[in-house]
């Protein structure tokens, strides 16, 4: 992820010229404010795991994570924009509609089936709003 700080320091955070790299889309370029970013290790599998969160001038968010072990890595961005009832979310060459009730019910079914070790059930939800989209 690159960045460039752009203007001087107010006392708040800086406004930074971001570039997401997107191994799935399109890079994402920001022009925000970083703010959250999360570095975490896995000794069971060896994976690094990098992630940021910007939010733009025009309130829009920006999420970047990069994971890694050894040589191969893997780099996904994607752009949120919030609503009123939902949010659009982009990853460079798809965006999907979600309202915020869907989005809590697909959360849900995501930790569920991280407990249960098993990805069907969201793999089968997203599969159907992206029939839905179509």
């Amino acid at each position: 992820m690159s960045k460039r700080m752009v203007g001087g320091y107010d006392g708040g955070d800086p406004i930074l010229n971001v570039t997401l790299p997107n191994d799935f889309g399109q890079d994402l370029e920001v022009t925000g404010k970083l703010i959250g970013e999360e570095m975490y290790f896995d000794d069971g599998t060896g994976m690094l795991t990098m992630e940021k969160l910007y939010r733009d001038e025009d309130g829009k968010l920006a999420y970047g994570i990069i994971s890694a072990i050894g040589h191969a890595r893997e780099r996904r961005a994607y752009s949120v924009e919030e609503r009123e009832d939902s949010c659009i979310v982009t990853n460079g060459s798809l965006s999907l509609e979600f309202n915020y009730d869907e989005l809590f019910e697909l959360l849900a079914v995501a930790l569920e089936s991280e407990k249960e070790s098993t990805a069907s059930q969201v793999s089968e939800q997203v599969r159907r709003k992206l029939a839905v989209n179509e």
